[in-house]
């Protein structure tokens, strides 16, 4: 088992410092599961350091879900039951299609999969070559399920314990409870992420909590 080489949990708790090194830009993936709070770390890196550039690969799907070849790719995978009469995508069946159907799941991440490793790979050398850019940062939710390799020198895992991403998922997406098991069953527990992690922020407190740990993480990095 990997042990993180960091893991961040409470103001006041010390941690390594990661020297600096003569490579302009680090790369660092961010992941978790779903409801975790991976998107807010994102945003929070984002305004804590302004010289950083940040893909969001969910961000990037949905803007393909919504492209008429796209379209016609998953509805020649998966049937004319996750589109429309008006030609738009149905996500409420396509969410209970994947999410209940390992083959279904599969095929759809192979139409989606590569084309936003695609763009991540293309936004991390155009930001490489910015002089202004000191960190890149990939939002990937299926980091380690689909072995999501783009150059990364670190990957930050955001962790709750599962009794909190049902809680959240309730609250803020309304899911039942065989939903709820549906999606966590399609990721990896979020404690194997955590053993495969380099670097990990506990998310179970507040949001200034959880802003304070990475903003002592990105001062250890000793770039600006």
């Amino acid at each position: 088992m990997q042990i993180p080489l960091f893991c961040f949990c409470e103001p006041g708790l010390a941690s390594s410092e990661i020297p600096g090194d003569c490579f302009p830009m680090k790369v660092f993936a961010l992941t978790g599961g779903i409801a975790t709070g991976k998107s807010t770390a994102g945003k929070m890196i984002s305004r804590l350091m302004p010289t950083s550039a940040f893909f969001d690969c969910d961000e990037l799907v949905q803007s393909l879900l919504q492209e008429q070849m796209v379209l016609e790719e998953i509805s020649d995978a998966l049937g004319q039951l996750v589109i429309k009469g008006d030609g738009s995508l149905d996500r409420a069946a396509l969410r209970k299609l994947v999410f209940q159907n390992e083959t279904s799941r599969g095929k759809l991440e192979a139409i989606l999969h590569p084309k936003v490793r695609k763009e991540c790979l293309e936004k991390r050398d155009f930001y490489s070559k910015t002089a202004s850019t000191t960190l890149f940062v990939a939002d990937v939710p299926l980091l380690f399920e689909s072995g999501f390799d783009f150059g990364q020198e670190l990957n930050l895992v955001v962790a709750t314990s599962q009794a909190t991403q049902r809680t959240r998922l309730k609250a803020r997406n309304h899911f039942e409870d065989r939903m709820i098991s549906s999606i966590l069953k399609a990721q990896l527990p979020i404690m194997e992420k955590v053993a495969r992690a380099d670097v990990v922020f506990w998310n179970e407190g507040s949001l200034a909590t959880l802003e304070s740990q990475l903003a002592r993480f990105l001062k250890s990095l000793s770039i600006s």
